[in-house]
């Protein structure tokens, strides 16, 4: 935990009325198995999320209510105030840092072939690779969209993002409801920056059957694994935007 005294902040409307406060860094946990906590930006009070591990300094406490200002990270918050219920901060803003960068690698395993899968029912052409990671395995499919702009990631070192926003909008929920009580945090998303270019290149690391040019966990109940494994990773440079390395080879 980083504690900066001396920092004064009103405490009332009595203009000149001020208290010392202590600025101490926190870091977010998720709440429940959506993998996001809810917060309210100020003043505007529209809600927002942050993912697990996201860097926040706290500001002030007032009418039940902790504020702060979101550190880092990848979303769009970042650099933005806001506060929660201080009986909730007090459960999910907590002293523990994230740890030292992620390392995934991924191996290309053969041509592409026609799969039916179990969950969507559907056939894809799929383009199998392993993944590699904290002392595991997983399957995973590059492609299964052909024809169009999405084609299996380039072998390279590219780096991994943090994640960016819920991806609830693209259903995943039925992996979940295969497997009860099994899969967790399935709308978060790590965003991946293709070595040679800037920022999200629109593929992403993420649990499913059908990619899109991603690096995508067919092996569903491998999911979790993954997700624990990156959530908690940062690396040094870039303010919590960047996770680690994602190595890919054919």
């Amino acid at each position: 935990m980083t504690v900066l005294s001396n920092n004064r902040t009103s405490s009332n409307d009595q203009q000149g009325s001020s208290h010392q406060v202590t600025v101490a860094t926190k870091y977010s946990r998720r709440p429940d198995d959506s993998g996001w906590l809810r917060i309210r930006l100020e003043p505007s009070g529209d809600d927002a999320y942050l993912c697990e591990y996201t860097k926040v300094t706290l500001l002030r406490e007032k009418s039940g209510r902790t504020y702060f200002r979101v550190a880092d990270g990848n979303s769009a918050h970042v650099g933005k105030e806001a506060s929660m219920a201080t009986q909730n901060a007090n459960k999910y803003l907590l002293d523990d840092a994230p740890k030292g960068p992620a390392t995934v690698k991924v191996k290309y395993s053969g041509s592409p072939v026609l799969v039916r899968s179990e969950v969507r029912g559907d056939e894809n052409k799929q383009q199998w690779a392993i993944a590699s990671f904290d002392g595991k395995t997983a399957r995973v499919t590059l492609n299964s969209v052909w024809g169009y702009q999405y084609t299996p990631i380039p072998p390279g070192t590219h780096r991994i993002m943090a994640p960016d926003q819920s991806h609830a909008n693209i259903p995943t929920s039925g992996y979940k409801a295969a497997h009860p009580g099994r899969i967790r945090c399935n709308d978060v998303w790590f965003p991946i920056e293709v070595e040679g270019t800037t920022g999200n290149s629109s593929r992403y690391i993420h649990i499913g059957h059908l990619s899109e040019g991603c690096v995508t966990f067919y092996e569903l109940l491998k999911w979790n694994d993954i997700y624990d494994y990156l959530i908690d990773r940062r690396m040094k440079e870039g303010k919590g935007k960047y996770i680690g390395t994602l190595v890919v080879e054919k």
